[in-house]
């Protein structure tokens, strides 16, 4: 391990810190931990190509074992990157497909104004 400010080798144990061992750096006095990064980076580039496929942000914290702001932090970091490969495949979508399907869907939602308002069934309601 070496001090990651003056890339030094002379460090001593000095405790743990969240649970991680504390170092401190004899040549220039700096503490740092010895801590591995807990994803590797194809595990954040999983998570941001599942992103571009329209798999929402807590899905692929659960998929990945990741909190949901952590994968946000990963997707906001790799934002120019992201807006490139999106531009690259922009023309494809300038040639128009010969057919195109849709799916109707209807919703009809019913609403009792009298039953809902003041939480008391009215005569009406009561018989039948």
């Amino acid at each position: 391990m070496e001090c990651p400010r003056c890339h030094g080798q002379d460090l001593r144990k000095a405790g743990f810190k969240l649970g991680a061992q504390r170092y401190r750096c004899r040549t220039c006095g700096r503490w740092c931990t010895d801590r591995a990064p807990k994803f590797i980076a194809e595990t954040k580039a999983q998570a941001i190509d599942m992103y571009l496929n329209n798999v929402g942000i807590r899905k692929i914290a659960r998929f990945v074992g990741a909190s949901p702001a952590g994968v946000l932090r990963w997707i906001r970091k790799e934002h120019d990157s992201i807006q490139r490969r999106l531009g690259e495949a922009k023309p494809a979508a300038d040639n128009p497909p010969d057919v195109i399907e849709m799916d109707e869907i209807y919703t009809f939602v019913q609403k009792n104004s009298s039953a809902l308002s003041s939480g008391r069934r009215s005569a009406a309601g009561l018989a039948g």
